[in-house]
C-alpha cells in the first residue's frame, strides 16, 4: 500500500474535516503541487494522480495532530460562485474532495 501523502492544514480546517463539516479540501496550482497531484509524460499533462488518501497533519510539531482521509478525487476548479477563505474570484486551484476518516491519532 503506497504511504498517504501529506499536507499540512490550519487546526480550525482540520477540525471542520474531521467532524464531517468540510468535504473539499484547496491547494494552489503551484509548482509543488503540480509535482505531486498531476502525472506527465515528458511535458504533457496526462492526468491526475490517482491518490486514494491524503494525511493532513496540523502544523510540523513532532506530536501534531494528524488524521489519514479518503480522497473521492482531485481536480482543477476556478471560483466564481463560491470562493472559499483565502482566495477570490477567478482563482484556480486544485480540488481535493474529501471522503471518510481512515484513521486518526
Amino acid at each position: 500500500m503506497q504511504e498517504p501523502l501529506t499536507l499540512i492544514i490550519e487546526k480550525q480546517f482540520f477540525d471542520e474535516i474531521i467532524a464531517g463539516k468540510k468535504t473539499e479540501e484547496y491547494r494552489s496550482l503551484s509548482e509543488y503541487y503540480i509535482s505531486r497531484f498531476c502525472m506527465f509524460k515528458g511535458e504533457e499533462f496526462t492526468g491526475m494522480k490517482p491518490i486514494k488518501s491524503i494525511r493532513l497533519a496540523v502544523g510540523y510539531a513532532k506530536d501534531r495532530k494528524w488524521a489519514i482521509i479518503e480522497v473521492k478525487g482531485i481536480f482543477i476548479d476556478t471560483f466564481e460562485n463560491v470562493i472559499p477563505e483565502g482566495f477570490k474570484k477567478g482563482d484556480e486551484c486544485f480540488t481535493i474532495e474529501l471522503g471518510k476518516v481512515l484513521k486518526q491519532n
